[in-house]
């Protein structure tokens, strides 16, 4: 019988991880910054005419636009921490990258929890260098 695990993929830290993992936190942000400048010429927009219209809506529309402002702003914070943590990483190091599922097969007699246990597939640079089987 076929069974589904999870397996963990690895990285062996290099400067070309460090340098994709640092550019992807960099591009979020960036799509964060951009985001939050339409937003703001968006309620600038909507504010000019929601103020001559209804004071208790403009009120509303402000709050709601403050709500969004904070959870960019600590969506941003978490990624400059992120990144920071990337920085920290040091070379030959293993760094968890995600969770994947795989497959493993299960027979009478095999101890079911050292097969469902993870495996681990560590790579260098992209290249599968080691799969780690418990």
């Amino acid at each position: 019988m076929i069974i589904k695990r999870e397996v963990l993929l690895k990285a062996i830290v290099t400067e070309k991880l460090k340098a994709q993992l640092t550019e992807s936190v960099d591009g979020t942000i960036q799509q964060l910054n951009e985001a939050q400048e339409e937003m703001e010429r968006q309620y600038r927009r909507l504010m000019l005419e929601v103020q001559r219209m209804d004071a208790g809506r403009a009120m509303a529309v402000r709050q709601q636009v403050d709500l969004e402002r904070r959870k960019q702003e600590d969506a941003k914070k978490e990624l400059t921490e992120q990144r920071e943590e990337y920085e920290k990483l040091q070379m030959g190091e293993e760094f968890v990258l995600r969770a994947v599922e795989g497959t493993v097969e299960v027979k009478i007699g095999d101890n079911f929890f050292e097969k469902a246990r993870g495996a681990e597939i560590i790579i260098e640079d992209d290249i599968v260098k080691e799969i780690r089987e418990p």
